[in-house]
């Protein structure tokens, strides 16, 4: 008989033990709980809570989107009566401070540190940006019941 060496096709062997592993251990993340619509990041974000406040000197919000010359869009933030503080992130509310987060289409992209961001190119369509303001415990800014908020719609060509 003859013998058959086992050298060369060690990677054949490692890519068919990798595939084993990886069906095996798939079904494990099939049931993680992932964010993917405007609807789940509404609900999470209502578990950070509210913080009302009152509309003598609350803060307010505005924000300014405007097409970057190389690609994507450019977000500025205007703030009154409000102050970003990333390194009080996560403590106890001072009045009037803390970050805010950046909605596309009702899907929170990021949050904010400071008055500037930059968002890539987006499908082709319209679409609504959204900025609401939050404490350092990233309880949602509100007055009267209302979150403190500034909109504008996007056209991406």
């Amino acid at each position: 008989m003859s013998k058959i060496s086992l050298r060369f096709p060690y990677l054949i062997y490692l890519s068919i033990a990798s595939v084993l592993i990886g069906v095996l251990i798939a079904p494990l993340f099939r049931d993680l709980p992932v964010q993917q619509t405007a609807v789940d990041m509404m609900a999470h974000d209502m578990q950070h809570g509210m913080l009302e406040v009152p509309a003598v000197g609350a803060p307010q919000i505005a924000i300014a989107v405007t097409k970057d010359p190389m690609n994507g869009w450019n977000v500025s933030v205007t703030t009154d009566n409000f102050r970003f503080t990333p390194e009080m992130v996560n403590s106890e509310n001072v009045e009037n401070t803390g970050h805010a987060h950046l909605y596309v289409d009702g899907i929170k992209i990021a949050r904010l540190y400071g008055p500037n961001f930059h968002i890539p190119d987006l499908p082709a369509g319209d679409h609504e940006i959204s900025v609401n303001l939050s404490s350092n415990d990233h309880s949602n800014f509100i007055v009267n019941g209302q979150r403190i908020v500034a909109r504008t719609i996007i056209t991406q060509g």
